[in-house]
């Protein structure tokens, strides 16, 4: 009888438990975002925190560039300096400033991706690590499969519109937390995507020169660490931001968000407060 009693009291209060788990965690009201596609994730266990049309296959912009950032970094070699592909570089949009025989190395055209968002930079990257911008789409894609990316398709490795580029908000968000947590390069990732202005040097010769990170929200939001800005006609505006509070790092995707700062700060506010909620119910 003293156990049937033990039970029956465990069982009710593991069921009062989970009530007000569910009760404290669905009254926090969602925010509204102007994104199409947005996503908010825990970057160590990849629970879904706020989500908006986070499978629809959109395109993605520059937002490619983390995908392509990361798999340069891999390829290692980072200070090696050498002379750019001089076909590669001569590609429209936002460039780092890249001139035929400019000599650079690996690390400087990273941080061209990630800051300035330089499609010059991407294409060089490419050719560096494979050969041929098609060889590094290859390797694009093949990466993309293997971390997990399902609705992911790349045609290019700096973002432009094109026939079957595209990605999800989620997809974009997964991406990002390979980058930063789980690729061996992700100290490096880091540290490029949380930089707001660098000095680097390339050139014939090199020489230095300011690259300037367009991500405002590193200094409109205490605690993000980045990671990456895009726009093109079709995509229109699309971000990527990671942010710290309390020991967690949550990633935030948006994909044509006409006031993407502003959805990621109220995404940040609704997802650190509903982590917190979750730990407490835990604890």
């Amino acid at each position: 009888m003293k156990k049937l009693l033990t039970i029956i009291i465990s069982a009710t209060l593991l069921s009062t438990m989970m009530t007000g788990f569910t009760v404290k965690t669905a009254t926090l009201p969602t925010p509204e975002t102007s994104s199409v596609s947005a996503v908010v994730i825990d970057a160590q266990t990849g629970k879904i925190l706020y989500a908006k049309n986070a499978y629809e296959v959109r395109a993605m912009a520059s937002l490619t560039k983390v995908m392509t950032t990361i798999l340069t970094l891999e390829a290692g070699d980072l200070d090696r300096r050498f002379k750019v592909d001089n076909g590669a570089i001569h590609v429209e949009g936002t460039t780092m400033g890249l001139r035929e025989d400019d000599v650079v190395t690996r690390r400087a055209l990273c941080y061209g991706m990630m800051l300035p968002s330089g499609n010059d930079a991407a294409n060089a990257s490419a050719v560096s690590v494979s050969g041929s911008v098609g060889e590094f789409v290859t390797l694009m894609n093949t990466k993309a499969r293997q971390i997990g990316m399902t609705d992911t398709q790349f045609a290019n490795p700096h973002g432009l519109d094109q026939a079957n580029h595209h990605s999800t908000a989620y997809d974009m968000a997964v991406l990002t937390a390979y980058a930063l947590t789980r690729s061996d390069e992700s100290a490096t990732f880091r540290e490029i995507a949380a930089t707001q202005s660098v000095r680097t040097e390339f050139g014939n010769p090199p020489y230095r020169r300011w690259l300037s990170n367009n991500n405002k929200l590193l200094h409109m939001y205490e605690g993000c660490i980045g990671v990456k800005t895009g726009f093109t006609d079709n995509a229109r505006r699309c971000l990527i931001t990671a942010a710290q509070r309390d020991g967690r790092t949550l990633i935030a995707v948006t994909l044509n968000a006409p006031d993407d700062w502003n959805d990621h700060i109220k995404m940040y506010n609704y997802g650190f407060t509903k982590i917190g909620m979750l730990y407490k119910n835990y604890e």
